[in-house]
């Protein structure tokens, strides 16, 4: 008897305009928190960060995307199949800077290095935003390949989507 593999229909997909507004928030907070030496920026970065990668479904920036960005039809939806898990681990591994980065700047007088932590995500997001090149999401497919995360569930062909 002949068997044929369950193909499953459900693509994981990413809405690439939401990924571009994320990044464009993220660093306009960073760069504001730094320019005007707001560490409570930085903070409240760090937790609509942490929001997106652990709840997304209410981030702040999601919600702010649907709620006001696509009504207004500022951006319009772009819809590529993609795994959405690396761009999580990015926004996590960026809320981990930034949370580094707040406790520095509040408890302790190593100011340099809290700004710099800050700095860190502003040019990290500031590349993904301009270039489409995401540094999470880079560490999360060699994580997957030796296996100390899952494997990206996304198995199509790799497509630049750049700026």
């Amino acid at each position: 008897m002949e068997t044929t593999p369950v193909v499953s229909t459900d693509a994981l997909r990413v809405d690439t305009q939401f990924g571009k507004f994320s990044q464009a928030c993220t660093v306009v907070l960073t760069a504001v928190a730094f320019l005007f030496s707001q560490p409570i920026i930085v903070l409240i970065t760090a937790i609509i960060l942490a929001l997106s990668a652990l709840v997304p479904a209410i981030s702040p920036y999601r919600l702010l995307y649907r709620g006001i960005v696509m009504p207004l039809h500022l951006l319009r939806p772009r819809i590529v199949e993609d795994d959405p898990a690396p761009h999580r681990f990015a926004q996590g591994v960026g809320a981990i800077f930034l949370i580094a980065s707040s406790l520095v700047l509040f408890l302790t007088k190593a100011t340099a290095v809290g700004w710099t932590l800050d700095l860190i995500v502003l040019v990290l997001a500031g590349i993904n935003l301009t270039v489409g090149f995401c540094a999470g999401c880079f560490v999360y497919y060699h994580l997957g390949r030796i296996g100390l995360l899952p494997r990206v569930r996304y198995q199509g062909a790799f497509h630049w989507r750049g700026v």
